[in-house]
């Protein structure tokens, strides 16, 4: 609850006009300094992205496609799962555990790198992206597709550099494959990489006593296809087509 001081120096309640000036920021800060809530807008989306680009550990990314816009937004809560293991190594939880908790991260991107070999990605790809120009980093910060986020941990950098390398090859992918149907199982195999990613990130939460949920952006990827094969129900109408999801 506000206080405001009165002349003898001690605490009482403050009128509208002295929260107003007294001892507040100005709107425009408060706003600054508030977490976002809810869906952010486009602008409050590259403000926050701008100020993040201040620490010269953050990443940009700038996912192109629906999955890689999933295993992005899974980084956030990925962090802060896998920084909060690593504080309990040796004290609520034993260093063995942790490691081995660890260790299902570091399967997890050896077996990304695979898949990415099968698709044509060099092995000397999987480094580090060339620095761009601080500035040059602020402009792609205000496109709707940016995310920036600091890693505090070598197993986010990991998976983000798999995940910027599995972003650029479905969108080649997409849009040169000649014929389709021939790249429909790397699809499912990429499809069954985000979801392990997903269950790895669930379990993680639990053991840490984070809360943790399905991202938005990854119950299409999750969402179970309708088989084209399947004979649909017949009525005096005709066939009746599935419903479709909204």
């Amino acid at each position: 609850m506000a206080t405001a001081t009165q002349q003898n120096g001690q605490p009482g309640s403050a009128n509208k006009e002295e929260q107003r000036t007294n001892g507040r920021p100005p709107l425009g800060g408060e706003r600054r300094n508030r977490p976002m809530r809810g869906r952010p807008s486009p602008e409050e989306r590259a403000e926050h992205n701008r100020e993040r680009l201040q620490d010269p550990q953050s990443l940009l990314l700038l996912p192109r496609t629906p999955e890689g816009r999933v295993i992005v937004g899974m980084l956030f809560p990925l962090d802060k799962a896998v920084n909060r293991l690593r504080l309990s190594a040796g004290h609520s939880l034993s260093v063995s555990e942790v490691q081995g908790q660890l260790d299902r991260i570091h399967e997890w991107v050896s077996r990304g790198q695979e898949l990415l070999k099968a698709m044509g990605v060099s092995e000397q790809d999987f480094g580090p992206a060339p620095a761009l120009n601080y500035q040059y980093r602020l402009t792609l910060a205000g496109q709707r597709n940016a995310r920036v986020i600091t890693p505090r941990s070598e197993e986010t950098k990991k998976v983000s550099r798999v995940a910027e390398k599995l972003d650029g090859v479905i969108l080649h992918t997409r849009m040169s494959c000649d014929d389709l149907a021939q790249a429909e199982h790397l699809f499912t195999n990429i499809h069954e990489l985000i979801r392990r990613l997903h269950e790895l990130i669930a379990e993680f939460c639990a053991l840490v006593e984070l809360p943790y949920r399905t991202p938005r952006e990854a119950e299409d990827v999750f969402r179970e296809r309708p088989n084209p094969d399947a004979q649909m129900p017949v009525t005096a109408g005709g066939p009746v087509p599935p419903r479709a999801t909204t």
